[in-house]
């Protein structure tokens, strides 16, 4: 764990290459493991002020053994950041995926996944790289497509891949116009040749095909419904190949061993950092809470289970106090009146908006020392989290927990005449019924004007990523940001500092020394 940018990552990196290196075992396997890197990097980083190579999903990796030797391993991920698809604000870029495919393919295959110059798509907002920067994003392409044939992606599925995220690209120029003489919305003229691209991007490897794809179609509904629909298929699209990586990559990590035979994991789990950036919005929030949660695990285990043991056994001890975060938890997840509940709720009701959720969270927490109004006209609100405050920018807040996507949409990919479009869809068949999640917490799917919504993704993501930490035997890594600036060898002793405070290490490294933080068995000691 750590900030952004503090090297959770690179560390992850580095643990995986020791922990294979001391098994001296199968070494195709482990190269696998370690070469699969670079795709997930392509496909789930992206530069923001505080990280050029951010991930933008959590990652939790399981080592599975038998007899000291890896054996398998299996890949979950978390949370994707798919919003980064559709929008980036200033400094940020989209995932790195799209940059290394301008700097990598070739003028033919530009052609043939129907791409332009760089600078003229809206979802990467028109920026592009210097000479210098676009010939390492071209040997990173290479690192890419090296990895889609070790991990064992076929030429044409590679193919479909590549036209399914220029077809995103495309889709994402789609802009709407009032129709006068009917009174609805129509795709404007400007835009029916980017229509056509992200419908067909060439006539031999389509993208997004549907029989009415290549007509303007007529939709009675506000200009910014459409663009909300047009975003929603992008990150729709986006997301579904993604989980489609991570699971080919799984077919390839799979142990080979007789099903009976009991192994040993190590799990490493490489999340997002803590996040504060001028504006913070909803993919802040469920980050900061994913890293709330993984702060109350570490005082958990640390502190509370640690001097829990002390006592039980008579000794002489002086209680350590550290920052205890549950009370932001609860604010955050308390049920019925927590954060998240009160904006599922709110997300429930078809007429509720941002406005009516701020003005709820405003009435509810009037006093919560955790909580404060934003100033002025400012549609937000602040949060006091264990690592300092952050401001909420709260516009977008209902629809991406809504996560809604048209019902027809679905339709639209299933009769693609791209063969990994419908494979992508067809597995993901929508129920509108009451579903309950492993970890028991209710996720609603609601049925409202031809749009299918899920309730909650975040919190189930998270709940089922806290059930796996909270059974396994931990082991913290704390990874520092040396400073502010992504400068090497530079130490900025404030920002170290406190970084230390809000971690609860200066508490840790007392609980240490005074404590007994090495305590063998019995047959260990008497064996010494």
């Amino acid at each position: 764990s750590g900030e952004s940018g503090a090297g959770k990552t690179e560390s992850t990196k580095l643990l995986l290459q020791h922990i294979v290196n001391l098994c001296k075992g199968n070494s195709q396997l482990e190269q696998r493991i370690l070469q699969v890197n670079p795709l997930l990097e392509a496909f789930g980083n992206a530069q923001t002020v505080k990280n050029d190579n951010s991930s933008r999903f959590g990652k939790y990796i399981q080592l599975r053994f038998q007899k000291n030797i890896v054996q398998g391993a299996k890949l979950s991920e978390y949370l994707l950041e798919k919003s980064r698809v559709v929008h980036q604000d200033t400094g940020e870029r989209n995932f790195h995926i799209f940059y290394y495919m301008f700097a990598g393919l070739s003028s033919e295959q530009k052609e043939m996944y129907g791409l332009l110059d760089p600078s003229l798509y809206r979802y990467i907002s028109g920026r592009f790289a210097t000479e210098e920067v676009a010939e390492r994003w071209k040997h990173k392409y290479q690192e890419v497509c090296n990895a889609l044939d070790m991990v064992g992606f076929q030429e044409q599925e590679q193919v479909d891949m590549q036209a399914i995220l220029a077809g995103v690209l495309s889709l994402g120029n789609v802009t709407f116009e009032p129709e006068e003489s009917s009174g609805s919305v129509k795709v404007s003229g400007a835009s029916r040749g980017w229509l056509k691209a992200a419908a067909v991007s060439h006539k031999k490897y389509p993208a997004f095909s549907h029989p009415a794809a290549g007509r303007s179609p007529s939709v009675s509904c506000c200009c910014s419904l459409c663009a909300d629909a047009r975003d929603s298929i992008a990150k729709v699209a986006y997301g579904r190949v993604f989980g489609w990586i991570v699971c080919k990559i799984n077919e390839l990590l799979a142990e080979n061993v007789d099903h009976e035979v009991e192994l040993g994991e190590i799990g490493i789990l490489d999340i997002f950092g803590f996040e504060n950036f001028t504006v913070n919005r909803f993919e802040q929030l469920c980050i900061n809470l994913a890293n709330e949660q993984l702060q109350h695990f570490f005082n958990y285990h640390i502190f509370h289970l640690e001097q829990a043991a002390y006592k039980e056994e008579g000794l002489p001890w002086e209680t350590i106090t550290f920052n205890n975060n549950e009370p932001i938890l609860n604010l955050l997840l308390a049920k019925p009146l927590g954060l998240l509940s009160l904006l599922d709720e709110q997300s429930a009701f078809p007429q509720a908006t941002d406005k009516t959720f701020v003005d709820k969270l405003n009435s509810s927490f009037k006093g919560n020392l955790h909580f404060q109004p934003a100033r002025g006209c400012v549609l937000g609100f602040s949060i006091i989290h264990y690592a300092g405050k952050v401001q909420y920018d709260a516009r977008g807040f209902l629809e991406k927990n809504r996560d809604t996507l048209p019902a027809n949409v679905r339709g639209l990919f299933i009769s693609s005449i791209t063969p990994l479009l419908i494979l992508l869809h067809i597995h993901h068949e929508p129920r509108p019924t009451l579903a309950r999640v492993k970890c028991g917490h209710e996720a609603l799917l609601l049925w409202h004007d031809g749009l299918l919504t899920f309730l909650c993704p975040c919190q189930h993501s998270l709940m089922v990523l806290m059930e796996r930490m909270y059974s396994a035997n931990p082991h913290f890594v704390r990874c520092i940001k040396p400073n502010s600036q992504k400068e090497p060898g530079v130490l900025d002793n404030q920002v170290v500092l406190l970084q230390l405070r809000y971690n609860g290490l200066l508490e840790t490294i007392r609980i240490r020394r005074d404590g007994f933080s090495w305590r063998p068995s019995f047959e260990e000691f008497a064996e010494r």
